[in-house]
């Protein structure tokens, strides 16, 4: 064998040595993914998955990645890898609402917008998918090593998790975002067509989706029609179903059905809107003096409201109309009559703000505040728990429902504060305890609990701060809002 072919050979056998090296460094999709449904503990023994082995294929069917995958011998990418955590963590909607908070990534504008949003998410959470640099390289594959150390970080974030971002969206105002907890088991799916403009429309499609084996059940929110499937055993159904709404070209949302069976770990969402009265006003908000029914975007949009948040409890006539239960006062004006020993909150424009549970002779007797909502029960006084029920059910006191409220500060700034919850997915909900607990956490000192539930919303600046538990705005009575003083 002469030189130059011995020479032939070695190069040959080095350029295999190298593709075989590169070859290790592949991860490809359908590895990764199996490995990040390890990495999140999931339980799914007893699936036909788990019998062949087939991990990536349950990661899919359970909508913890919503991704339609295809290509799944190819190697996974960086932007991939983040979107697939991010969602496996259930922080789809922080992702959502963070798309536009700055980062330093020179390469940034070249995510999507989602994408974009778990990059800020992925880098400001404890602890950290990834970390901050000059470029993020989204399209680049995603080397074994770095696999390892993104996957070993999911791991310790399934078990001790936590979020917070503080924002000051506009001068006098300061919002913190905070999450804490993962979701520990395998979430069910419904799916939403939403605004269908008449009931002929919303009948069609329903029709429609019946034929192709989905049944709906048609809801009314004013005048805008929705219909909402049943509860759907995978994400698969929920894929199909969507596919159906968006080929009739009407708008869709897919809404995780979940309980938390580890209640160790409990997922939890809340955000605390700062107000400082230096620069707003706080006033009560309402839908045709409270008569009507709108949601809390319209109702602040009508009221110039830049902040809002839902305020108390109210019925539904039978003619459809809102009727707000316990004392309303705005500006002076008297909307509705106080209910006996429920708490309550009246202010004016000399900074003179009082909390407390009254009687109707006692509200009534609030002549100098201009401004009266009243909810309950009254959660914080003096920064001490107040313990007591004020006659309502022992399921809205100590179940964990969504909840908001309204506080003072010890340097007398407002708060509005929310926590979401009936989404296991997302977030699970407080009980007053818990709820009063968050509270005093961040130092408020008097708070007032106000409709929850469904109706729990908090708008700033024209933005949804939370995940509402219908799924979409509810249509409420009146809220509070935050009006600008220049």
């Amino acid at each position: 064998m002469n030189k130059k072919f011995s020479r032939l050979i070695l190069v040959l056998l080095s350029l295999l040595i190298l593709c075989s090296g590169c070859k290790s460094e592949a991860v490809t999709k359908y590895d990764f993914l199996a490995a990040l449904l390890e990495a999140r503990g999931i339980d799914w023994s007893g699936s036909p998955e788990a019998e062949n082995n087939n991990g990536w294929r349950f990661m899919l069917r359970t909508g913890y990645v919503t991704d339609d995958v295809p290509y799944m011998s190819s190697q996974v990418t960086r932007r991939e890898a983040l979107r697939w955590c991010i969602e496996s963590l259930g922080l789809s909607f922080e992702a959502a609402l963070l798309s536009d908070y700055p980062m330093s990534f020179k390469d940034f504008d070249r995510l999507n917008e989602f994408e974009r949003g778990c990059l800020v998410v992925a880098c400001n959470m404890n602890p950290k998918i990834f970390t901050q640099s000059d470029l993020f390289r989204g399209t680049d594959a995603l080397s074994n090593k770095e696999a390892d150390i993104v996957l070993e970080r999911v791991r310790s974030a399934s078990q001790n998790f936590s979020l917070d971002i503080i924002r000051n969206p506009l001068q006098g105002l300061k919002v913190l975002i905070h999450r804490e907890g993962v979701p520990t088991g395998i979430p069910n799916w419904r799916v939403q067509a939403e605004g269908l403009k008449d009931k002929g429309t919303a009948d069609n499609l329903k029709t429609f989706l019946k034929a192709n084996g989905f049944e709906m059940t048609s809801a009314k929110s004013g005048n805008i029609y929705s219909l909402r499937s049943q509860k759907l055993e995978d994400y698969d159904q929920a894929r199909n179903l969507t596919a159906l709404i968006q080929s009739r070209g009407f708008r869709f949302r897919s809404i995780p059905v979940m309980s938390n069976p580890k209640t160790r770990i409990v997922p939890k969402y809340w955000v605390m809107l700062t107000i400082d009265p230096t620069y707003w006003k706080i006033t009560p908000i309402a839908a045709g003096n409270g008569r009507n029914l709108w949601t809390l975007s319209g109702i602040a949009q009508r009221n110039r409201a830049r902040a809002a948040i839902n305020a108390g409890f109210f019925a539904v006539t039978k003619a459809g109309q809102g009727y707000p239960i316990g004392s309303l006062k705005i500006n002076g004006n008297t909307l509705s009559d106080p209910y006996d020993n429920r708490g309550a909150l009246g202010w004016n424009d000399q900074d003179e703000a009082v909390f407390s549970v009254a009687s109707s002779e006692e509200i009534a007797g609030w002549t100098d505040m201009t401004n009266i909502i009243q909810a309950g029960p009254l959660v914080l006084e003096e920064g001490r728990y107040v313990v007591t029920d004020e006659g309502f059910d022992n399921a809205l006191i100590s179940a964990r429902h969504p909840r908001s409220a309204v506080g003072l500060t010890e340097a007398g700034e407002w708060v509005f504060m929310l926590v979401d919850g009936r989404n296991g997915m997302h977030s699970s909900g407080a009980t007053i305890s818990e709820f009063a607990d968050i509270m005093r956490v961040y130092n408020i000192q008097y708070a007032l609990n106000l409709d929850g539930g469904g109706s729990s919303e908090i708008i700033i600046n024209g933005k949804i701060y939370n995940w509402p538990s219908d799924g979409r705005e509810r249509m409420i009575s009146y809220g509070l809002g935050a009006i600008s003083l220049e």
